[in-house]
């Protein structure tokens, strides 16, 4: 997994969102793929403040860090569960895979010195921890089911 959101990085991901199928079932967790892909979307929604949590900094972001550290599933921040109904809501599946192409372009293409929304468990994070989370995240969830 990279730490920087490079072009190589990104098209990376874009070759396994585009080998995910809307019938490929998870490895774990309870999201369907389509669900998993606006999920995915959500967090760049929030990145930049297009979405925004229920609640902030109600949770230890030193228990998030050693939980994902573990493997262990962390805690979907109130607001964004695709489960519960709080996520974009799935539309159109192959448009909203680029959807969510869209996003990962946009947010590469963010300066360094973009003021980002602050994260519901880490607050106010430089560009650089935001793509990390970022790679983490979608990481996780391609790896969900299995791409």
């Amino acid at each position: 997994m990279p730490d920087i959101f490079t072009e190589q990085a990104m098209h990376g991901f874009f070759s396994r969102i585009d080998g995910l199928t809307i019938d490929q079932k998870p490895s774990f967790g309870k999201m369907n793929a389509h669900q998993m892909i606006c999920h995915c979307t959500d967090f760049f929604r929030m990145a930049i403040g297009q979405k925004k949590a229920l609640e902030y900094g109600q949770v230890n972001p030193k228990e998030i860090t050693a939980r994902a550290k573990r493997g262990e599933t962390v805690p979907t921040p109130k607001g964004f569960g695709q489960v519960e109904g709080n996520g974009t809501k799935p539309l159109d599946y192959e448009e909203d895979k680029e959807t969510l192409k869209k996003f990962i372009i946009e947010f590469r293409q963010l300066s360094s010195d973009y003021a980002f929304f602050p994260h519901p468990y880490f607050g106010n994070l430089p560009k650089e921890k935001w793509e990390r989370l970022a790679i983490y995240h979608l990481n996780h969830h391609l790896e969900q089911f299995n791409v």
